[in-house]
């Protein structure tokens, strides 16, 4: 049984690929959104216990489906991962005040990802 549900959403096909490999051979189940839409739809549906969630994105940005995550019932404890390659102290700024549990820069580590996710989840 997995540890946990860990939603990706990312309009990148490779980095959903990297980031649920990763993620499954650790243990986790994976979902995921290619857009801000989507994302909505899958974490309504899913209810995962994690989000990780990218800056840009059809449909609206990763603040926007933040703010979304926030005020619905079903998602709105789960924690938020920004994944970007907008690095900018703005951002980082508008993901703390959005309640984000961590701020990583693409291109990005593996471990250092999953050591996140783990501590976050109670798993490490």
């Amino acid at each position: 049984m997995a540890k946990a549900t860990v939603m990706i959403v990312d309009d990148e096909q490779e980095i959903i690929r990297a980031v649920a490999m990763r993620l499954r051979a650790a243990g986790y189940a994976v979902t995921f959104a290619t857009d801000a839409s989507m994302a909505m739809h899958v974490a309504v549906r899913d209810e995962p216990d994690l989000v990780i969630l990218d800056i840009s994105m059809p449909g609206g940005t990763g603040f926007d489906v933040a703010r979304r995550l926030r005020s619905n019932a079903k998602t709105m404890f789960a924690p938020i991962i920004f994944l970007s390659a907008h690095g900018s102290q703005t951002n980082k700024q508008m993901a703390e005040q959005g309640g984000a549990v961590a701020f990583m820069t693409k291109p990005f580590r593996g471990e250092e990802l999953l050591k996140i996710v783990d501590e976050t989840l109670g798993n490490a």
